[in-house]
């Protein structure tokens, strides 16, 4: 397996004075031809709004759309009406389809709410707009690659119109696990959260680390 790591420090980064936002691909004013995508994966953001604030209405269409509260609730507003909290321990998934237009807010505390976005490229286009959410917190187990996301229509699994998992994984420093591929000819993306170490496997991708998300 090739292994290729990329520094949390060669991110692209933009700061709004309330909004701070980090990009693992190329986004907005970052560009990194070199960094456009993984495989079906388009965006990676890390973003931080600070209490009191939202975004401004932006539409999206035909996006498989995941997000995942690091620190503090997230509420996210849509154009059919609904005002979706996304709690510490939740994630979301938006299907935009045909499209949808959503702003995310942090008015419910006045310290400053960061969280993970996740852009898949969907298989299926075209559909009805749809907003899902799981509770994962309470069944994480350590060293156990927890299933959040999947193409298979499963009970306690967010389903995505693509062949895409993706897993949370929390890690005891030194502990190793060995992740094994659900699909043949997929790549293996880990986004970690918080480090302890990172090294790449050989042959069976194997990666020491406290929390993450691996997707493939």
């Amino acid at each position: 397996m090739k292994v290729e790591i990329h520094r949390s420090e060669q991110r692209g980064k933009a700061s709004y004075g309330w909004l701070e936002t980090i990009h693992s691909f190329s986004f907005a004013d970052y560009f990194n031809p070199l960094r456009e995508r993984f495989g079906v994966v388009r965006v990676l953001n890390e973003e931080s709004i600070s209490g009191g604030h939202s975004t401004a209405p932006h539409t999206h269409s035909n996006m498989e759309i995941i997000t995942i509260p690091i620190k503090g609730n997230l509420e996210q507003i849509d154009s059919n009406g609904n005002r979706n909290l996304i709690r510490e321990g939740e994630v979301q998934l938006l299907s935009a389809g045909t499209g949808i237009t959503v702003s995310e807010a942090n008015l419910l505390s006045e310290n400053p709410g960061s969280f993970l976005q996740i852009w898949i490229f969907p298989e299926t286009k075209h559909t009805n707009p749809e907003v899902n959410k799981l509770a994962y917190y309470s069944s994480v187990r350590k060293n156990i690659p927890h299933l959040i996301v999947s193409p298979e229509q499963k009970r306690s699994v967010l389903y995505i119109r693509q062949r895409a998992w993706m897993y949370l994984l929390d890690m005891d420093k030194g502990s190793v696990v060995d992740y094994q591929l659900n699909l043949t000819g997929n790549g293996l993306m880990v986004f970690v959260i918080e480090e302890v170490n990172a090294a790449g496997g050989q042959s069976t991708g194997m990666i020491p680390l406290k929390c993450g998300v691996p997707i493939n």
